[in-house]
């Protein structure tokens, strides 16, 4: 698998045509999380000249938007991205979904992991001033490094979410506030299979 020796400008179809990995593993969003047996894929390379304090780098194998990957139906095993969803509007979303799931084999999944609208609000009273801090962030994202990109635009709840997945016709959705990233509590993680 690539261990980012793959020239920036190579698409993801080139990368996938070139490295055949089996099984096809995409993580969305990667910034300076490299996940092993993933072809890692953002859309923002890491700018010396710009402060982006909500990621260490970037380390993708390419460069894609994950909103249209352009890959041919059902060739993709799964899908994994952590907090990314955030930063696009609700239909931006549903779209990115339905996309995702045209791409993935029949079994295959798409796994997201976000902060959830209802645990946030709840973290706003929390009796902790940090964790207050931490529910108050995802609702805007980061506002203080000047870069558009990091911004939020809609928050998920849970159920909403799950609710829309199973609108698109994902065939098993399930919920956990167990997360591998960021906050366990606040945060979710949504495994939805084609």
């Amino acid at each position: 698998m690539s261990t980012c020796n793959v020239p920036a400008e190579m698409s993801l179809a080139q990368l996938i045509e070139e490295e055949r990995p089996t099984p096809l593993k995409l993580h969305l969003g990667c910034g300076g999380v490299r996940w092993k047996d993933f072809l890692n894929v953002d859309l923002n390379p890491a700018q010396p000249d710009e402060t982006d304090s909500s990621r260490d780098g970037c380390v993708a194998d390419c460069y894609a938007d994950m909103r249209d990957l352009g890959l041919p139906d059902n060739s993709v095993d799964e899908i994994f991205t952590s907090h990314t969803i955030d930063h696009f509007t609700r239909w931006e979303g549903i779209d990115m979904f339905s996309d995702w799931k045209r791409m993935l084999k029949p079994g295959g999944k798409a796994v997201m992991e976000a902060a959830d609208f209802r645990r946030c609000v709840l973290w706003l009273f929390h009796p902790r001033k940090h964790k207050r801090h931490l529910a108050r962030t995802q609702f805007y994202g980061n506002q203080w490094d000047r870069i558009d990109y990091e911004t939020h635009r809609y928050l998920w709840s849970s159920t909403e979410l799950a609710r829309e997945l199973k609108k698109i016709g994902y065939s098993d959705v399930s919920i956990s506030h167990q997360t591998e990233t960021h906050y366990p509590g606040r945060d979710m993680r949504i495994t939805a299979i084609k």
